[in-house]
C-alpha cells in the first residue's frame, strides 16, 4: 500500500540532547553544504538516496545536501544521519532499510 499523506513524529528531549552531541562530533557546522552528485569529485555510484540535514539553534544555522552515492562525504556526517533516523524511528515509516545497499547501481571515479 502506497502512502501519500504526510506523517509526523516526535522526539524526547533526551534524545534531542543526545543528536546535538552527534552533531558536535561530527563537526556539521563546519562540513561542506553540497555532497550532491552534481558536485561530487571522487568516487561517485548512480542511482542513490539523498538526505538533506539542517540544524538551526538560535541564529545559527546550517544545512549539508547529501547524495549517499559520493563518496567525499566523511563516515562522521552518515553516522550523524542514522543516528536521526534512530532517533525518529523513521522504520515506522520506511521499513526496515538496513539491507539495502548499492546493488544495480553504477559507479565511477
Amino acid at each position: 500500500m502506497k502512502v501519500t499523506e504526510s506523517r509526523e513524529g516526535r522526539i524526547e528531549p533526551t534524545a534531542v540532547k543526545a543528536l546535538l552531541s552527534e552533531f558536535a562530533r561530527a563537526k556539521f557546522l563546519v562540513l561542506p553544504e553540497d555532497y550532491s552528485e552534481a558536485k561530487c569529485s571522487c568516487r561517485r555510484c548512480t542511482d542513490m538516496a539523498s538526505a538533506v540535514t539542517n540544524l538551526s539553534v538560535g541564529s545559527v544555522s546550517h544545512r549539508v545536501n547529501h547524495y549517499y552515492g559520493c563518496a567525499c562525504a566523511p563516515k562522521a556526517l552518515f553516522d550523524l544521519e542514522t543516528a536521526i533516523d534512530k532517533a525518529a524511528n523513521s522504520e515506522q515509516w520506511t521499513g526496515d532499510v538496513s539491507k539495502q545497499g548499492p546493488f544495480g547501481t553504477t559507479c565511477f571515479g
